[in-house]
């Protein structure tokens, strides 16, 4: 696992690039197909590089490497995109008072403090218009879409 920025590696076994984060962080173009470990129980916010530089077929994964006490937060750059995040979180937990989070417009998603563990995850895809979210939290709020 490298951390910090700089460079991707070659990338000549298919191995996916993971970075470890423990700051805020403006995510580029060039981090394409990255997974970010989020590892700063203090927590952060993480912004997305716009639509317009993303592009079609850019992606990434974000993944809770330390259970929040603050939470984390990944948002779309607000200067040039809004509420272009469409998507949904599946929950593990197996009550039935509530369903995972859906929405077809919001601008930031939260690993929400104290309740998001290790493994959490969502994923991101940019089809030139949106970006996609989809996700897992094994507990009932451990991710929301605001």
């Amino acid at each position: 696992m490298r951390s910090g920025g700089g460079n991707q590696l070659p990338n000549t076994r298919g191995y996916l690039p993971t970075l470890s984060l423990i700051t805020t962080k403006s995510v580029e173009a060039e981090d394409c197909g990255t997974v970010f470990m989020l590892n700063l129980a203090a927590g952060f916010t993480v912004t997305l590089p716009t639509i317009a530089q993303a592009g079609a077929g850019w992606n990434c994964r974000f993944l809770v490497g330390t259970s929040p006490t603050t939470a984390y937060i990944i948002t779309e750059d607000a200067a040039a995109d809004t509420n272009a995040m469409i998507g949904e979180v599946a929950e593990l937990e197996v009550d039935t008072a509530d369903d995972g989070p859906y929405s077809a417009a919001f601008t930031q998603v939260n690993f929400v403090a104290n309740v998001a563990v290790v493994g959490d995850f969502i994923d991101v895809f940019c089809d030139g218009t949106s970006f996609f979210v989809r996700g897992t939290t094994n507990a009932d709020g451990g991710i929301t879409l605001t």
